[in-house]
């Protein structure tokens, strides 16, 4: 957890430069960046398009479904909270990270990147920033809860929000390392999350590591 901490921060320190000197991506993200996005092939291309539309649509059900189960199951409630609670602190820490960096998206400082992601593409999207990827960040936050809820979907979990990291990047939204910082933040959001000490079902508390998830994502 400490490792995590210290990438995240080493990270932004070392994009919270001028603004001028933001704008000039490094190097190896650049070229990274385009061993992905030149994929070009239809299948490919519809694999990354579904799973960059499905991201917003599990980030918002996740934690009220959970709710829901709790309520028409009277199961234990804790893995609900901790989801909704991982994908809390993920957010807020991309967000003040975002604004102490402010760097620019790839499709803004790279000609030969346009925008395949529709609301960017059209100039509608609400965020300028890239780094940290918010889409990675809430996507990990989300596997990594409910695999600490149920080891059982560790592995369609994390497959599921690795390809929403690299979709970002298909779309020329994100850089490879916006995505690598977000999807530690939001793994390092959801284990905090599973330690905090939600009082249990019936009185008395305790801390969570590891319950049953109690809704299928």
């Amino acid at each position: 957890m400490r490792a995590a901490v210290l990438l995240v921060l080493f990270a932004a320190s070392a994009h919270a430069q001028a603004p001028d000197s933001v704008s000039a991506p490094p190097a190896l993200d650049v070229r990274l960046l385009h061993v992905v996005y030149d994929v070009d092939g239809p299948a490919f291309a519809g694999v990354m398009r579904g799973v960059n539309d499905s991201a917003y649509p599990v980030f918002a059900a996740a934690g009220p479904v959970a709710g829901l189960v709790v309520l028409a199951q009277g199961a234990d409630y804790r893995p609900a909270a901790r989801m909704v609670a991982s994908e809390a602190g993920a957010t807020l820490v991309v967000v003040a990270i975002k604004r102490l960096v402010r760097r620019p998206r790839p499709y803004q400082a790279l000609p030969d990147v346009p925008a395949r992601d529709a609301h960017h593409a059209a100039g509608a999207a609400s965020d300028p920033y890239s780094f940290p990827s918010g889409h990675a960040a809430l996507a990990f936050a989300v596997a990594t809860s409910a695999t600490l809820s149920d080891a059982r979907l560790a592995a369609p979990a994390y497959v599921w929000a690795t390809a929403v990291g690299v979709a970002r990047v298909w779309h020329g939204v994100h850089y490879p390392s916006d995505v690598l910082v977000g999807a530690v933040i939001g793994a390092g959001s959801a284990v905090v999350a599973h330690l905090l000490p939600f009082p249990e079902p019936g009185g008395g508390s305790g801390r969570a590591v590891p319950f049953r998830i109690v809704v299928p994502l």
